[in-house]
């Protein structure tokens, strides 16, 4: 028997086309697996992921991998997400420019942007059923925090004697939350939370509403006249959300000179917070204090006005 022998140059070189080889009829065989959305083909054509990669850190070959045969690269060539499309374009593009790049600490930079355009663009072309699988799991995270603030509502309500009133607030957040978990049943995850989270500013307005004036004072114990103010600021702008978020709605079948009542006393709350904040700025926090918490006590009522009760 006769030994072959070869060049070493020859035999680089067919180990450079075997190896070409076995990369293309992985990604042949992964196609023939999946549908390739023809938009996205296109644009690829332009977009050749380079051969020589010599000299390159060995998280390249991974990361080739992960652009064209991983289950993820399948799932993104095959959606008809635009935003996953994007994302995969760039990552592509960046995987070119590290392979372009000479410096070491910059290729790693662009493969680390790689593996984050990617992931991107993975997420953006995961099926309906995953993401509202993980909108669900927000949702319930969500509805702990609010049946938590829900039960610290109660305590106070006995704490201050205040049972009647809060009791007339819980009813309106029930509704609320009643009404998520109805579009929960039909998986629409997203106008329930956005639901969810008017039920948590609801509950949260009726908590710091119950502990305001003297009371609150005595027990927060601000380290100033000026922290005091930026408090009643932060509860001034919660009421500020109440209005736009939940007595709005309220409002469309209502007489125009029933919105017109309630919008004079929003707009006459606004210009009361702007003389707190003259004061507030001249250094007068007492004075200022005392007119925001006018400003609220004003879009208390335009919220009780548009059907809300929240104590206060």
């Amino acid at each position: 028997m006769h030994e072959i022998t070869m060049p070493k140059s020859i035999y680089f070189i067919l180990l450079a086309l075997l190896t070409s080889f076995q990369c293309n009829l992985a990604w042949a065989s992964s196609s023939e697996q999946v549908s390739l959305n023809p938009a996205l083909q296109a644009q690829l054509k332009s977009l050749p992921l380079p051969e020589d990669i010599s000299g390159k850190p060995p998280r390249f070959a991974y990361l080739r991998k992960l652009l064209e045969i991983s289950s993820g690269a399948r799932q993104v060539l095959s959606s008809d997400s635009q935003e996953a499309h994007s994302a995969y374009v760039k990552a592509r593009e960046t995987y070119i420019l590290a392979a372009l790049e000479p410096e070491t600490s910059k290729v790693n930079a662009l493969l680390d942007q790689t593996v984050k355009l990617m992931y991107e663009a993975i997420r953006a072309a995961s099926p309906k059923k995953l993401l509202n699988h993980k909108k669900e799991r927000d949702y319930k995270r969500k509805l702990l925090s609010v049946n938590a603030l829900l039960e610290a509502l109660d305590r106070i309500a006995i704490e201050k004697k205040n049972v009647d009133d809060t009791n007339k607030l819980k009813f309106n957040i029930s509704e609320i939350l009643a009404s998520a978990e109805q579009l929960v049943k039909k998986s629409d995850f997203d106008k329930a939370r956005e639901q969810l989270d008017e039920a948590y500013l609801l509950t949260k307005t009726g908590i710091d509403n119950m502990r305001s004036g003297d009371v609150l004072v005595r027990e927060l114990k601000f380290a100033s006249k000026e922290e005091e103010f930026s408090y009643e600021q932060d509860r001034n702008d919660t009421h500020q959300m109440l209005i736009e978020i939940l007595v709005e709605k309220k409002l469309g079948d209502k007489p125009e000179s029933y919105r017109k009542t309630i919008y004079d006393k929003i707009v006459a709350a606004r210009n009361i917070r702007k003389q707190a904040e003259k004061m507030s700025t001249a250094g007068n926090f007492d004075d200022a204090i005392t007119e925001i918490e006018k400003s609220t006590k004003e879009l208390v009522r335009a919220i009780r006005m548009g059907g809300i009760f929240i104590p206060g």
